[in-house]
């Protein structure tokens, strides 16, 4: 292996790949990737809880993995541009 990636790889990257590799929030990114959701939307999707989805979704947007927006009633959860080619790589590897 690469010297280079041996050497930066610490303990924070490691936990927050530990955080995204859950198979409830990769489902989350599966949805949100497709198209911009809100929680009821994800519940009739995924066939979770509300108080689930809303835990995990706190996490993604601690993570810098999402941003959210009041849309009347609903507050719509989307990807965070710029993590939009790394939750398409990873969805692509775990579908092999």
């Amino acid at each position: 292996m690469n010297r280079f990636l041996i050497n930066n790889i610490t303990k924070k990257k490691i936990e927050g790949l530990q955080k995204l590799l859950v198979l409830n929030r990769i489902k989350i990114l599966g949805v949100l990737y497709k198209k911009d959701t809100c929680v009821c939307q994800m519940v009739k999707k995924l066939d979770m809880k509300h108080n689930l989805i809303s835990h995990h979704l706190k996490t993604l947007l601690d993570m810098g993995f999402l941003k959210s927006t009041r849309n009347g009633q609903h507050i719509m959860y989307n990807l965070v541009e710029n993590k939009k080619e790394m939750v398409s790589e990873l969805l692509k590897f775990i579908n092999r």
